[in-house]
């Protein structure tokens, strides 16, 4: 064998490896073997492993066909690095894709100069117009929708992430992600009242997770007061992310909250700052917190997705200043239209109970729980992981909550009837809606029309619905909501916030308010306790600050 050969064989060999890498990479990331399915870099990544494999059996016969595959196939990796994620093994293969297509390109060069310069000419002609084309794509159905927070990445200290939620009238959680994974044997929480900065207390972690993931319960505090939190260890507190936050008031009172849902993973928009600046009691997330689609048992990667969004700036910031009550919806759970049957649920719901900070969970498997903020109830449901697959023949049988969330979800609301003075329910996905084919409650008409057949009979009057899932600012103000059995109700508004960083869509309707489809979009709820009426208003703003949308609606309280 000449010299020649056993150079093309090296070059092709190094190939080899770096497409195997690539292919890995984009296995990784999917889950599977990905052509055309979410998350898209994944599929990117298997397409680019394809090239490098045509450009290894091109190379039997053409070493410069060899080397352009190759060099497209490094380049595609290296695109797909800038716009999304690429593991560590495929910037590895990428680097050997290169290092082959420059090895089988030199000797071109040196034996026939014209040829393989217009080849490698017309390839960088090609890359560059594909390259353009594919950026655009990208930014218009994937990309930011506004304006970048300037707020920059804090250094790490002694934790990467964290966040408060669970929060009450007396108590919160935090559960922090430590930077060092075996910690100092004084690792607590360090609470302080505000303004004063008096110590309050310092409190050991509830638990650890062998991913480093630690979380705090604190207890024993004064209603509707502000407190200051920082994570503590080997003698100090945590330099770059301390947090605040509000307790909730007893009783009484009248207070603001925000929500809004469907941001991509690890979106650093504006509009994070201006749900801080609006100082909310809650932030209430109603789904999709990131975008990754992880429809596979794999809890590793589901951290890593969350950590993503989690230390983006001005998430991180909001999330320090302002208090979560989060529930997932699909793309943060499974994959698109996800349900019980999607393979990560198990994994979603043990990471879940591991990274949020969340109320007490009642039942073993949904993130079905509630809060009561002064005279309001909050109830969430789980609209996810207990729901049967939408493309199922709707009827008595088939359910998107499942028996025992439905059973519970009973419970809560005539609880709330007999105690408090308006009820908010958290609904991740579109309630209006008659489509039956769409990810909508179109699909679980049965079970709607139950629930709103017991609203009716026992006269649950003083609700409002919270949703998310459709990218849009919407409000129908109950005269659409009209599911009973006989036509007569519920008739409860129904108000939609979204989406916190993705593209515009409109799902379900008709909405007596109307619609505004977009990204930088959220929603704030201010609950003002008038004594014998509640006035609650909707207010549906852009990334800027500016109101789209606004409803209003004075609810009597009646002696309970």
């Amino acid at each position: 064998m000449t010299g020649t050969a056993l150079a093309r064989g090296g070059a092709l060999t190094i190939g080899a490896a770096g497409v195997a890498f690539v292919a890995a990479a984009g296995w990784q990331r999917a889950g599977e073997f990905a052509l055309l399915e979410r998350p898209w870099d994944a599929s990117a990544l298997t397409w680019a492993a394809l090239v490098g494999l045509a450009g290894c059996g091109a190379g039997l016969r053409s070493s410069l066909g060899a080397a352009l595959l190759f060099l497209a196939a490094a380049w595609s990796v290296a695109v797909v690095a800038s716009l999304g994620t690429v593991e560590p093994a495929g910037i590895a293969g990428a680097a050997f894709l290169a290092a082959a297509g420059l090895a089988l390109a030199a000797p071109e060069f040196r034996n026939r100069p014209r040829t393989a310069l217009a080849a490698f000419a017309s390839l960088a002609a090609v890359a560059a117009a594909a390259t353009f084309a594919g950026v655009r794509v990208h930014d218009v159905y994937l990309g930011p929708t506004h304006p970048a927070s300037p707020l920059r990445a804090a250094p790490v200290d002694l934790v990467e992430w964290a966040w408060a939620g669970g929060v009450t009238s007396t108590s919160f959680a935090v559960t922090a992600q430590l930077a060092d994974t075996q910690p100092a044997d004084d690792l607590t929480l360090v609470v302080r009242s505000e303004p004063s900065g008096e110590e309050v207390g310092r409190f050991p972690p509830a638990s650890l997770s062998p991913a480093g993931v630690a979380r705090f319960d604190v207890a024993g505090l004064q209603p509707a007061t502000r407190y200051r939190w920082a994570v503590a260890a080997g003698g100090r507190e945590d330099r770059s992310r301390s947090g605040s936050l509000t307790t909730l008031p007893a009783g009484r009172a009248s207070f603001t909250l925000a929500f809004g849902s469907c941001a991509s993973t690890g979106s650093n928009g504006q509009v994070f700052d201006r749900i801080r600046e609006a100082a909310p009691l809650l932030f209430i997330h109603t789904g999709d917190f990131h975008y990754e689609d992880i429809d596979d048992d794999a809890p590793g990667a589901i951290r890593a997705a969350f950590a993503r969004s989690l230390r983006a700036p001005a998430q991180q910031a909001l999330w320090l200043d302002v208090p979560i009550l989060y529930t997932w919806d699909d793309h943060d759970y499974g994959g698109d239209d996800s349900d019980r049957t999607t393979r990560s649920r198990a994994a979603a719901r043990a990471v879940y109970r591991e990274i949020v900070p969340h109320y007490s969970l009642p039942l073993d498997g949904p993130i079905a729980q509630a809060v009561t903020v002064g005279r309001v109830r909050v109830i969430v449901t789980d609209s996810r992981s207990e729901r049967d697959p939408s493309r199922w023949q709707d009827g008595p049988g088939k359910s998107m909550l499942g028996e025992a969330q439905l059973a519970w979800l009973f419970e809560e609301l005539l609880r709330a009837r007999g105690e408090a003075a308006l009820i908010i329910w958290v609904n991740s996905v579109p309630w209006i809606s008659s489509e039956t084919g769409s990810d909508s409650w179109a699909a679980y008409a049965d079970e709607r029309r139950r629930i709103a057949d017991f609203l009716v009979e026992h006269r649950i009057d003083n609700l409002v619905m919270l949703s998310g899932d459709a990218h849009m600012l919407a409000a129908d103000d109950g005269s659409n909501n009209r599911f009973a059995s006989d036509g007569s109700g519920p008739g409860f508004p129904v108000y939609h916030a979204a989406a916190l960083d993705r593209r515009g869509s409109v799902k379900g309707g008709p909405y007596s308010e109307g619609v505004h489809p977009g990204g930088g979009h959220f929603g704030l709820l201010t609950v003002d306790d008038l004594g014998p009426e509640i006035r609650v208003t909707f207010s549906g703003r852009d990334w800027r600050g500016a109101e789209l949308l606004r409803h209003e609606r004075v609810f009597t309280v009646a002696q309970r």
